[in-house]
């Protein structure tokens, strides 16, 4: 729509109300505003107050009766910024600061400034009236107890009654002073006779409830509190407590109503803590947990809050995070029952079962009588299959608990876990179907399934709502291998309880069996967000993305968990072994890296992962330091010897390394990696006629065994019988269709001359298996041994195309295309280049590029520093000669030609080294 100017008329018309509005404003004088405040004054309404006497002195900044009285209501506004600033400037245009030093320090004090407050009033005004002086006395006093002077604050509160006994100032600070040394009733009785006295001191009534609340006197709290609330222009914690006692009293819509108006000022942590409590007690527990955090971000050492947010982080099945805040409080507090049990009830939840049983045992020991410290206890005892503690503890709860149904479920538990026979109960239904299903538990226990399974028949007869009966059912046939049987159970259970873990988890476990991924990934993806901390879930959803080749996916599952339980010990290994398997020892060392160095060395499996990283990255030495502990904390273990030997074989240690695999084989003579330790220590070391006994002992004794198979076609391979290395690895391969076999039997074809049956295997591996970057290696060198330089590279692209930051590839691609496409290869040169700038072989292969472009100077400048990293290389001091000889250095060619001929005596570059020189003579 086009924009038109308004016409003349309603121009006109606009700027006449203008003028109207102005001239309205323009009768009334500052004392017409002043007089019009203190009638707004009177009806306690300051905010219609204020916008008066800021009329006023828009018209006269110098009227010293609206200063002062804009004084009075900012401090009746909360505002004591401003009520300083008028407060100072009433004093400028000639008001008494006596009058004026209780506003001022009022304003002081709310804006918690108690140091400049006890200046300004270190001098008490000798003019001043008794009241005042009282008062001025007070306020130091409340300034005195910000610095946490209580002492001296209570000589000034004494002093101030002295002079007026009934100042309220000094009432309520010597009611907080009885209350700080634990007189409640002494402190409420004070504040009493204050508000008697003082009905509209918002301070009295606001203290009084505090006391109330404290002692648990809700309703008389929120009383004392609404008289608070009533008598303040402006907002104020007083809203917050109120909301706190209406909670107390399960009023929590009222509460959240005192809560909204609070959401308009900044957040105060004891404002979020209530919010939480509010939340928490509706049983919204992500949203209370979210308050609770921003409370404690404001007030680390607020100590309710710490208690409720590990609280609620428990209920959420996060007991990392509930243990800082348990163990926050327990430092502060070590003798708390509810710290102790805090901490206890965290570690129970992260599994770590002698982890809870100091602080519980803590706990117990300060009140033996406690019965849910007794509970735990005997839980925990429980979960760690101590049934002699557990029972212990079970039996005096259930004599101080005699009638708690959960004390007796918990003594039968313990009664069945130490074996001993259960006792019969009471005949009332409940009762009774108790005692016959845990009676049904002990036929199960001691392996008697027939009578098992008579007794849950009856129970099912009896109580057909019940679940429990039917998951025993399913147990006895999951223990007997009727794997259908069970299922069809599980199915039922599952059914009828959609929500029932047990049975989603054991179904998946059949699922696995059945290697049915896509149902196992049904079943457990609705339990992973319920149990994120849950190590059983987030294994078997691994399995499924795992078995649908999701590996990046099993990954995530598996960082997942570990941030929300670090001492999942099964999947950290599982993580560290899944980037092993991937080639990225980096990737498994950072996982063990967020472990405590005492955690990696007392734990076997992440010192044989540890140890295996630093294998696979060529760092032998951290290898065997790694090893060589676990051979300490596993003295009987086979398998630690033959890990140490490895990393001993790397270093070319052979005696170290027979002498590892001799004390393995003396541990346990059947050890199967020893023995194949064994055969490849004695093939590597050529005692071929020993090696040769050892495959065929290894075969004899072990059969066709997959690993038996794979190391007996390596020792095949290895000593050229490609014949029989075809057939074995091709048997290892069927039952193991890994890439290092698979190369090692293409290897045995190429053996043999069988070139295009190589190729034809290589290629239909990588189309099953296109990121085996292995292989893919393997091709391309197969086409190099035959001359195929241009199918080289393009097994080379192929691999780029999937991982385009392959040095080797990028730096071998470069080398072949120099010359069929010279600006080609000096991109992918340069790129390598940037990947790996101190690779001798990148660089070589970017200075005969520049080379053979004529750029000599670029060349020899690339070739030295080639040789910086790899001084002894024969091909870069080759290189190096060329280029002086084209430089027309043929002397320092001739010298670079004579050294490395010395250097090299017996390698191909001696050859090349000698012929280059002749070249060089021929053109003197």
């Amino acid at each position: 729509m086009p924009h038109r100017r308004p016409s003349k008329s309603l121009r006109i018309i606009a700027l006449a109300s203008l003028l109207a509005l102005g001239g309205c404003g323009k009768d009334l004088s500052p004392d017409d505003y002043i007089r019009k405040a203190a009638g707004h004054i009177d009806q306690k309404a300051f905010n219609a107050a204020s916008i008066e006497l800021n009329n006023a002195l828009q018209q006269a900044p110098q009227n010293l009766e609206a200063r002062w009285l804009m004084a009075q209501v900012a401090l009746e506004l909360g505002d004591g910024d401003k009520a300083e600033r008028d407060a100072r400037r009433a004093i400028e245009l000639g008001i008494a600061r006596t009058e004026v030093l209780p506003v001022l320090a009022r304003a002081l004090l709310l804006q918690q400034d108690p140091a400049r407050l006890l200046t300004e009033t270190s001098i008490l005004p000798q003019d001043a009236s008794p009241e005042v002086q009282a008062t001025l006395l007070a306020l130091r006093g409340k300034a005195l107890l910000l610095q946490g002077e209580t002492e001296k604050a209570d000589e000034q509160f004494a002093r101030a009654q002295e002079i007026d006994i009934g100042n309220v100032d000094a009432s309520i600070g010597a009611a907080f002073v009885l209350a700080t040394r634990g007189r409640l009733d002494d402190a409420k009785a004070s504040l009493r006779a204050a508000v008697e006295r003082h009905p509209d001191s918002a301070d009295a009534w606001a203290l009084l409830g505090d006391l109330e609340l404290e002692q648990g006197n809700y309703e008389a709290a929120e009383a004392a509190y609404d008289k608070a609330v009533a008598n303040r222009a402006y907002l104020t914690l007083d809203r917050a407590k109120r909301a706190h006692a209406k909670l107390l009293q399960n009023k929590v819509e009222e509460a959240f109503a005192d809560l909204a108006p609070l959401s308009k000022v900044a957040r105060t942590s004891y404002v979020a803590y209530v919010r939480g409590l509010a939340h928490f007690q509706q049983q919204k527990l992500v949203e209370a947990a979210n308050e609770f955090e921003v409370s404690l971000n404001d007030d680390p050492n607020f100590i309710p809050n710490r208690y409720f947010l590990a609280t609620t982080r428990l209920l959420l099945n996060q007991p990392e995070q509930a243990l800082v805040h348990a163990d926050f409080i327990r430092s502060r507090a070590p003798q708390s029952r509810s710290a102790n049990i805090l901490v206890g009830a965290a570690q129970a939840g992260r599994s770590d079962f002698a982890l809870a049983k100091a602080p519980l045992e803590a706990a117990l020991k300060a009140n033996p009588d406690d019965t849910l410290a007794l509970q735990m206890v005997a839980w925990t005892a429980l979960q760690e299959g101590d049934a002699p503690r557990a029972l212990l503890h079970a039996e005096r709860l259930a004599r101080l608990a005699p009638d708690s149904r959960e004390s007796l479920n918990l003594l039968m538990l313990a009664q069945l876990m130490a074996g001993q026979q259960l006792p019969e109960l009471g005949a009332d239904s409940e009762d009774a179907y108790r005692t016959s299903f845990l009676l049904a538990l002990q036929s199960f226990r001691d392996q008697r399934y027939d009578e098992a399974r008579t007794r849950i028949a009856a129970l099912r007869a009896s109580h057909p709502d019940q679940l429990g009966p039917l998951g025993l059912s399913a147990a006895i046939d999951l223990a007997t291998g009727q794997w259908e049987s069970a299922r069809g159970i599980l199915e039922q259970v599952l059914q009828r309880d959609p929500a029932n873990a047990s049975a989603r988890i054991n179904l998946a476990r059949l699922a696995l069996n059945d290697r049915d991924f896509a149902r196992i990934d049904t079943l457990i993806r609705p339990l992973a967000d319920q149990r994120p901390n849950d190590e059983v879930v987030a294994l078997l959803l691994v399995a499924a993305a795992h078995g649908q080749d999701k590996q990046a996916e099993a990954n995530r599952i598996l960082e997942r968990l570990l941030q929300q339980n670090p001492r999942a010990i099964t999947a950290r290994s599982l993580l560290a072994r899944r980037h092993l398997n991937a080639g990225t020892p980096d990737k498994a060392l950072a996982v063990l890296g967020e472990l405590s160095p005492k955690q990696i060395e007392t734990t076997p499996i992440f010192l044989e992962l540890q140890g295996t990283a630093y294998l696979a990255k060529g760092d032998a030495e951290a290898a065997r330091t790694a090893f060589m502990h676990l051979s300490r904390i596993a003295p009987d273990a086979a398998y630690a010897r033959v890990l140490l030997a490895e990393a001993l074989l790397q270093q070319r240690d052979f005696r170290g390394a027979q002498r590892e695999l001799a004390e393995a084989l003396r541990l346990n003579p059947r050890h199967l990696p020893a023995r194949i330790a064994e055969l490849r220590f004695l093939t590597q070391s050529t005692q071929l006629e020993k090696a040769a006994g050892a495959a065929s002992k290894l075969a004899a004794d072990f059969g066709e065994l997959p690993e038996v198979l794979a190391a007996t076609g390596w020792h095949a391979l290895v000593t050229s019988d490609f014949a029989k290395a075809e057939d074995l690895l091709g048997k290892a391969l069927e039952h193991s269709p890994r890439s290092e076999l698979a190369q090692q039997f293409a290897r045995s074809l190429w053996g043999q001359k069988k070139h295009d049956d190589a190729f034809q295997f290589m290629k239909r591996w990588l189309t099953d298996h296109p990121d085996d970057t292995g292989m893919l290696l393997h091709l391309a060198g197969a086409h190099l041994e035959l001359d195929q330089t241009t199918e080289a590279i393009s097994a080379y692209r192929k691999l780029l195309e999937r991982h385009p930051d392959h040095v080797p590839s990028l730096n071998n691609v470069a080398w072949l295309s120099r010359k069929s496409a010279p600006d080609d290869a000096l991109r992918s040169a340069r790129r390598a280049n940037e990947l790996a700038p101190e690779d001798p072989h990148v660089l070589d292969t970017l200075a005969m590029i520049h080379f053979e472009r004529g750029d000599l100077t670029q060349a020899r400048w690339l070739l030295d520093q080639a040789l910086k990293f790899n001084p002894e290389s024969g091909q870069v001091r080759l290189h190096v000669a060329q280029v002086q000889a084209a430089q027309g250095d043929a002397a320092g060619a001739r010298a670079t030609l004579e050294k490395l001929i010395i250097d090299g005596v017996g390698t191909r570059f001696e050859a090349e080294a000698r012929a280059q020189l002749a070249e060089i003579g021929s053109q003197r």
